[in-house]
C-alpha cells in the first residue's frame, strides 16, 4: 500500500462520524490497535485485499466494535453507527445530520408546549440539557433497538457521547427524564431504572417538584406519563387481559400480546399490596375513571422498592 492509499484510509475511517470508535480528545478512533495510525491490523489486511474492489462496507463491519470504552453507566460493547447531530428537538428526540429523527430508547422527558397545551415542568430544561451535551462535539454513537423504528418512522436507539457516556443515563442521573420500558427494546432497562431512582432520591431536576403520584388523587389534569402508587383492590383476568384495580381510581391493564412476559402467580400475589406503576394515564371506559397500560414487568414495582434510604 502506498503512502497515498494510507492517507486515504485514515481520512475515510478515522475522522469523526465514519465509524463507531472509542472517543478520545482527537475524535473517534481505535485505541490499543497495533495497525497503522489506530487502524486494527486485521482491518489493514482486509483493506489491502479489497480496497481496489470497493468492499469498504466489509472493512467497516470488521472494525465496528470499539476495543475499549470510557467507564460510564449503562455502557455498550458495540455501536451500530456513529454520525452527527444536527438539531435537538426536545429532551428525548433529536435530528441527525442526514435528516433522520432519533427517539431515545428507555426514557421519557416532559413535553414541550404544543397546540394549546403549555410546556410541562422541566421540559425546556430537559431539552437544554440534551443540547448542551453537543455544544463542542456533534458526534453521536447509536445502538439500535430490536425494534429499529417506531410508528412515527423515528429511529429507536440507545445513544452515546464520544467519551463513551450513555446519554439516556446522563439525563436520568440529572433528573431530566423518567425511565420507560417498552418491549422488545428493553436493553439497559434495569440500569436506567437505577439511574432514575438515584436522581429521585437525590431530588435532582424534575424530582424537586415531581413525586410519585397517588392513584387515589388522579384527576383529568394528570393525563400523560406518570409514576403512580396505589393499593391493588381487585384483580380480574379474562381473554382480553389482566386488570388491576388501584384504589378504585385507576385500572392497570396487561394486554394479551404482553401477557407472556408476566408471571401470573406474582400478579395474583399483588392483591391488597401497595405497588408503583409507570406509564401513560388515559381516561377509562372501565369501572375506574382512568386507565394505564403495562407492557413489561419492570414497569410494576413494589412500593417499598422505591423507598429512599
Amino acid at each position: 500500500m502506498t503512502l497515498t492509499e494510507k492517507d486515504a484510509v485514515k481520512r475515510l475511517f478515522l475522522r469523526p462520524g465514519n465509524g463507531p470508535y472509542v472517543a478520545r480528545s482527537q475524535g473517534w478512533r481505535c485505541d490499543e490497535c497495533p495497525g497503522m495510525g489506530g487502524i486494527p491490523q486485521k482491518a489493514m489486511t482486509a483493506l489491502r485485499i479489497c480496497l481496489t474492489s470497493f468492499c469498504l462496507v466489509a472493512v467497516y463491519l470488521i472494525i465496528s466494535s470499539p476495543p475499549a470504552r470510557a467507564e460510564s453507566a449503562c455502557p455498550s460493547e458495540h455501536f451500530d453507527e456513529v454520525t452527527k447531530v444536527r438539531y435537538v428537538h426536545d429532551g428525548d428526540t433529536l435530528h441527525l445530520s442526514d435528516g433522520r429523527k432519533v427517539r431515545l430508547i428507555g426514557i421519557n422527558t416532559p413535553e414541550l408546549a404544543r397546540d394549546s397545551k403549555a410546556a410541562e415542568t422541566y421540559a425546556i430544561e430537559a431539552r437544554n440539557a440534551l443540547r448542551k451535551l453537543f455544544d463542542k462535539d456533534k458526534s453521536i454513537a447509536l445502538v439500535y433497538g430490536k425494534d429499529k423504528k417506531d410508528h412515527y418512522g423515528r429511529l429507536l436507539a440507545h445513544t452515546y457521547l464520544p467519551d463513551g457516556q450513555n446519554i439516556q443515563a446522563l439525563l436520568l442521573a440529572q433528573g431530566y427524564a423518567s425511565a420507560i420500558i417498552i418491549p422488545p427494546n428493553t436493553k439497559f432497562a434495569g440500569c436506567y431504572l437505577e439511574a432514575e431512582n438515584t436522581a429521585r432520591c437525590n431530588r435532582a431536576g424534575l424530582w424537586q417538584k415531581q413525586h410519585i403520584l397517588e392513584a387515589s388523587q388522579l384527576e383529568n389534569r394528570h393525563l400523560g406519563f406518570h409514576l403512580l402508587r396505589g393499593t391493588v383492590e381487585d384483580i380480574a383476568i379474562d381473554d382480553r387481559g389482566i386488570w388491576l384495580n388501584l384504589d378504585n381510581r385507576l385500572t392497570v391493564g396487561i394486554r394479551p400480546e404482553n401477557r407472556a412476559l408476566f408471571d401470573l402467580k406474582t400478579i395474583e400475589g399483588l392483591l391488597n399490596q401497595s405497588i408503583v406503576v409507570r406509564g401513560w394515564v388515559n381516561k377509562s371506559n372501565r369501572s375506574t375513571p382512568f386507565y394505564l397500560r403495562l407492557k413489561h414487568p419492570l414497569s410494576l414495582q413494589s412500593a417499598s422498592a422505591l423507598n429512599c434510604h
